[in-house]
């Protein structure tokens, strides 16, 4: 059975809409919004210097801005998933570009505030004073947060915890070869924000007709459209039950990213 870790974005991927768009849109309108979407896209703007403009733009205090995604609905799948890989002690990352203020109150409503304060969250952090948007980026890349650091951490982790049993058996003696245990990791994104995680993913996520899966298949990068989050934990149980491989997961993410649109 290999060791899977999952990662996910949140806006647009956990949650159905997209609760920065929602707020951003509010200042400077959804059609600029959406062209400098595509400026990303094309890697005329970067992600960071768009997150500045944007921020800059949205005129609500804190409740004005909660009461406008309160309506958001959260993936019909994702709920189900999260308890299936929690009872199976499967690490679990949610990985944004949004704002922590923001997703915490989110996942409270939807999941009770003790169980979403026990969730890893790694996002912008925010802080509203009064009309004011402040924002403090997680890194400095033009990300804003690079999400591919921690899925590469992760693997480096994992190489380095290979290295650390091999010396032991070396040192005791031990001559019996086994099988290398697998490393899988599972990313879940939907947007131009999780460009840099979707090449280190083992598994790529995307969600259907949105921003990554039109990336994914003009860069060619192999992915699974995916509409909700029953489709992850049933690959997830795939692998774990043997019924799924590696092998035939990648030639499936090969096959979508050749499909044209």
């Amino acid at each position: 059975m290999p060791r899977i870790e999952v990662f996910s974005d949140f806006d647009g991927t956990i949650s159905l809409g997209d609760t920065g768009c929602i707020l951003i849109d509010s200042g400077m309108g959804e059609e600029a919004r959406k062209e400098m979407d595509e400026r990303i896209m094309r890697h005329e703007l970067t992600f960071r210097d768009a997150m500045d403009i944007w921020w800059s733009s949205v005129n609500l205090t804190l409740e004005e801005g909660l009461e406008l995604i309160r309506p958001v609905e959260i993936d019909p799948g994702f709920l189900q998933f999260y308890a299936f890989i929690q009872s199976h002690n499967i690490p679990f990352s949610m990985l944004s570009c949004g704002l922590d203020i923001l997703i915490e109150q989110y996942m409270a409503w939807h999941m009770g505030e003790a169980e979403a304060k026990k969730m890893v969250v790694l996002a912008n952090y925010a802080k509203v004073e009064g009309h004011k948007w402040i924002v403090t980026y997680r890194d400095d890349s033009p990300h804003s947060h690079d999400k591919s650091v921690s899925i590469k951490d992760s693997k480096q982790k994992f190489k380095q915890e290979i290295m650390d049993r091999q010396i032991e058996k070396e040192q005791a003696g031990e001559t019996k070869e086994e099988r290398e245990e697998e490393h899988v990791i599972v990313f879940c994104g939907d947007g131009v924000s999780d460009l840099s995680a979707a090449r280190e993913a083992d598994v790529l996520f995307a969600r259907k007709d949105r921003g990554l899966e039109s990336y994914c298949r003009t860069h060619k990068i192999p992915f699974l459209a995916f509409e909700t989050f029953d489709e992850v934990t049933e690959l997830i149980q795939g692998l774990q039950d043997g019924s799924l491989t590696m092998g035939e997961i990648n030639r499936r993410q090969e096959e979508e990213c050749q499909r044209e649109a």
